[in-house]
């Protein structure tokens, strides 16, 4: 049995072709640096960086996708992600329009106090969705994601930024 050598990839060192940019053609921020580390016929393993403030793209895996993720240099998350599992990007954000007045709340209840805590908890629940997401915009750290998936390498990108579903297979140039 022949020995393997051991690889060793400083990212910022690799060729062109084997670093890219994910997401510029989209609207919003949708930007991701990648890296392929290492890419053969059993595994295609991409090093992403995640700026704050950007968002991936929705998308699958054929055959699934592990993920490890660095939020900072002591904390690594590992995930697994089955295949066809829609992963990433922003989901469309929630109407926060209110759709019923409180005139309308109380012909459904039939009773104006309970329209009026009703119409008050809808409120409640804008209000914290509003400073949810102010929150999750307040992230400032880099995250580094190393992506590994397993053959045919085959990635369905099924976000509405993109028209209609798209299918990559290998390295998802963008």
């Amino acid at each position: 049995m022949a020995e393997e050598k051991a690889i060793v990839q400083n990212p910022y060192l690799l060729p062109a072709d084997k670093q890219g940019w994910r997401g510029l053609s989209l609207p919003g921020n949708r930007k991701r640096k990648w890296f392929t580390l290492l890419e053969n016929s059993q595994v295609l393993v991409t090093g992403l960086l995640l700026l704050p403030g950007e968002a991936s793209v929705q998308h699958s895996h054929e055959t699934g996708e592990l993920s490890i993720s660095y939020n900072d240099a002591m904390r690594p998350v590992v995930t697994w992600h089955p295949a066809g599992e829609v992963l990433s990007g922003s989901p469309a954000a929630p109407d926060l329009k209110k759709t019923l007045t409180k005139d309308e709340l109380t012909a459904i209840t039939g009773n104006a106090a309970l329209a009026a805590v009703v119409d008050g908890l809808l409120d409640e629940q804008r209000q914290l969705r509003a400073q949810l997401e102010e929150l999750r915009k307040r992230d400032i750290t880099p995250r580094i994601i190393v992506d590994i998936l397993f053959p045919p390498f085959k990635t369905t990108i099924l976000d509405d930024a993109y028209p209609g579903p798209k299918v990559i297979t290998g390295q998802w140039y963008d």
